[in-house]
């Protein structure tokens, strides 16, 4: 057999990248008379359970000898500069259990030519995960009860999440539910539980849901009511804010250690805030804007947030004044890319019950200023708009969906235009729908049910998203919680 001995070999420094020629994961790849084939990008696995990866290698002058080489199989990872190693499997194919804490690893395997000690490696992307550590989480109602469930990225399903891990509901009368992490935070990262009873919401650990505190717990200065509403939060800032009972206040989280704590009251001339994330960052300065329920208008406040005082926003011309919107604000958010989400739209209803949807951009000018630029305010038309209690969009933006009865009906925001309904069985109600912002951009997820709220009465339907705004089933899981309030996905 011809052999090839590699002058790369003499440059070997480390016990795995410096003996190797990696062509990539797509290439297959040459030892001596042998072909490889290449490992997928990336792997998936549960903590504490087997990974299994077969291989095929091929000879080209012969058959191919399995005793001619040893076969490694090693877990790699990097943290603050430190490398660390596991080998789990030294067969040819892998088939080994994965106990390394969840996180994101390189996995590499290894194959050694025993008579000329020549390497090659090939390596892939793995994540290992644990039932809560990434997926999508769901808020329901059973009674009066907060129920959790939880669908992770491997498609299990943990039913009662937070009462098997706790020994008791998460509280009563469940509003909804925030994963609250920055990419830049040192905080500790949180999931929010939030209710409409004496405690108000609650602090749970992300990677296995064990409660922390209650929410109030988190204030310098607790409030007189404890009602979270909505987080502003972003990989890339070094604050974040609460809305609580209407009221905005502000933490600082880089830098900060454990669980960062909220200020007093931020000033300024506001009423009531409504419960919406416009938190504005990917530009200088860094702004937060926010919907005023008591005047109808909107205002916004620059980064740093502590101590600052909201301002109104000057008209800019266009569809609506945002400084005398007179409607209040049913549904809303930012929406676009990941480090620049720049559209604004939003669910408006008038004194006289009709719905409009808006749509606006913001931005800054030379002087810092923040600006909203209004695009379109359309009277909603379509069917079901008077009864619709849940309204949603994808990260793109261009169409409204809302859910009526057994329906969801998808309207254009830049046209109005009615473009297609999904229609569910006759008995199963839409309780509540939402795109994944986080996880799948082109996924809807619906929460069906019989309005009962109790035990195993609700349904999740996960829809796909095309881009004439048609809905087509992709999975569903049957009977894991109560009535749906809310979806929020954990990474």
């Amino acid at each position: 057999m011809k052999k090839y001995i590699y002058i790369a070999m003499l440059l070997c420094v480390g016990m795995l990248g410096a003996c190797v020629e990696d062509k990539g994961s797509y290439d297959y790849i040459e030892l001596n008379d042998l072909t490889i084939e290449p490992l997928e990008e990336s792997y998936t696995v549960e903590q504490f359970t087997n990974l299994q990866i077969p291989t095929t290698i091929t000879a080209r002058d012969g058959a191919f000898n399995p005793d001619g080489y040893d076969y490694k199989w090693i877990i790699y990872s990097q943290h603050n500069n430190q490398f660390k190693t596991d080998t789990i499997s030294t067969e040819k194919d892998l088939d080994a259990e994965v106990t390394s804490i969840p996180g994101n690893y390189r996995l590499y395997y290894e194959v050694k030519d025993k008579e000329t000690d020549v390497i090659y490696t090939q390596n892939a992307a793995l994540e290992v995960i644990n039932s809560y550590s990434k997926g999508m989480m769901i808020l329901s109602r059973v009674g009066d009860d907060a129920n959790l469930a939880f669908v992770n990225v491997i498609d299990n399903v943990i039913e009662d999440a937070y009462q098997k891990v706790n020994g008791e509901p998460a509280g009563k009368n469940p509003v909804g539910i925030r994963y609250v992490a920055g990419m830049l935070s040192s905080a500790e990262k949180m999931v929010v539980i939030m209710t409409d009873d004496e405690r108000g919401g609650t602090v749970v650990a992300p990677l296995d849901l064990s409660y922390v505190m209650d929410f109030g717990d988190l204030f310098y200065f607790p409030p007189e009511n404890i009602k979270p509403q909505a987080f502003g939060t972003h990989d890339y800032s070094a604050f974040e804010y609460a809305i609580c009972d209407g009221s905005i206040y502000t933490r600082k989280v880089l830098g900060t250690e454990g669980y960062a704590q909220y200020g007093v009251r931020i000033k300024g001339e506001y009423d009531y805030i409504a419960p919406f994330d416009f938190f504005k960052v990917g530009s200088n300065p860094q702004v937060a804007y926010f919907y005023d329920q008591g005047r109808e208008r909107f205002v916004s406040m620059s980064v740093p947030l502590q101590g600052e005082s909201v301002i109104p926003l000057v008209d800019q011309g266009g569809a609506f004044n945002p400084n005398n919107v007179a409607m209040q604000m049913l549904w809303g958010g930012l929406f676009g890319s990941a480090s620049a989400m720049n559209n604004g739209r939003a669910v408006m209803e008038d004194d006289g019950g009709k719905r409009y949807t808006i749509s606006f951009t913001i931005s800054s000018d030379d002087d810092g200023n923040a600006l909203l630029q209004p695009q379109y305010k359309y009277e909603i038309t379509a069917e079901g708009i008077d009864e619709a209690t849940s309204f949603t969009t994808s990260q793109s933006a261009n169409f409204l969906y809302y859910s009526t009865g057994n329906k969801i009906v998808c309207v254009s925001f830049s046209t109005n235009n009615q473009m297609n309904v999904y229609e569910f069985p006759e008995g199963q109600q839409v309780d509540y729908i939402e795109c994944d912002q986080k996880g799948n951009a082109n996924e809807l997820w619906v929460g069906l049910s019989d309005g009962s709220a109790t035990a195993k009465s609700g349904t999740v339907v996960v829809l796909t998203m095309s881009t004439d705004g048609s809905l087509t089933e992709s999975r569903r899981y049957e009977n894991i919680c109560g009535q749906v309030v809310d979806f929020e996905y954990k990474n």
